[in-house]
């Protein structure tokens, strides 16, 4: 994990230090001097942005106990994410979700949210302009099943069991900014809850992931 997060950090430093070195060769224009700030804020943010999954998934695996669990209402969880999240409208994607009444499970309210925001946060970048995202939440006899389906870009078979691994992307999706951390935490989310994820998908016709809970009471 250390390895894998210094090969992901070096990239945005070099880009960091050669921006500077080159601003500093040479009097420049205010327009170049504001680029040179602009390409390092942006990398500054990944670095950020990086660097908060992996102090979350430290004190995930080092910490666990950290995170209580309780009885709580699953089904205004997943309602209040979704309200927020359809806000987004990225890509004039439209987000609807259909929720079951009365869904309680005994888990960790952080963290649920997280995996939940996670999962629509990938739909959206690997969403299509115009594209759906559907969330439901329902009762299955004895098990719960969360899932968030989207009718974008989807994932090629022979990357499907790879997804969920730390740093990985697929290679349709090298074009849409990520760190590669999303779905590993939200798999390791699921794992924390005893539960399981799948995906189903196809290239070009969408994702559809799946989250189980069969620890209910």
């Amino acid at each position: 994990f250390t390895s894998d997060a210094s090969h992901e950090l070096r990239t945005p430093v070099s880009v960091i230090l050669a921006q500077c070195e080159l601003s500093l060769e040479e009097p420049r224009s205010s327009e170049e001097y504001e680029d040179a700030l602009r390409t390092i804020q942006r990398q500054g943010r990944k670095m950020s942005k990086l660097v908060n999954h992996m102090l979350d998934f430290t004190r995930l695996e080092m910490r666990a106990d950290s995170y209580m669990r309780q009885k709580l209402d699953l089904t205004e969880l997943v309602r209040s994410v979704c309200f927020d999240m359809a806000l987004i409208q990225e890509k004039e994607i439209v987000l609807n979700y259909e929720v079951q009444e009365q869904v309680e499970f005994v888990g960790n309210y952080q963290l649920l949210s997280r995996m939940l925001t996670n999962l629509i946060s990938n739909a959206y970048r690997y969403g299509k302009e115009q594209g759906h995202i559907f969330v439901s939440l329902k009762h299955l006899e004895q098990e719960i099943e969360l899932s968030v389906a989207d009718d974008g870009i989807g994932i090629a078979t022979e990357e499907q069991e790879k997804i969920f691994r730390r740093f990985y992307q697929a290679d349709n999706s090298r074009s849409v900014a990520g760190t590669g951390l999303g779905l590993s935490m939200v798999y390791e989310i699921v794992q924390f809850h005893d539960g399981t994820i799948s995906v189903e998908s196809e290239l070009q016709n969408g994702s559809t992931f799946i989250v189980t809970f069969k620890n209910i009471n």
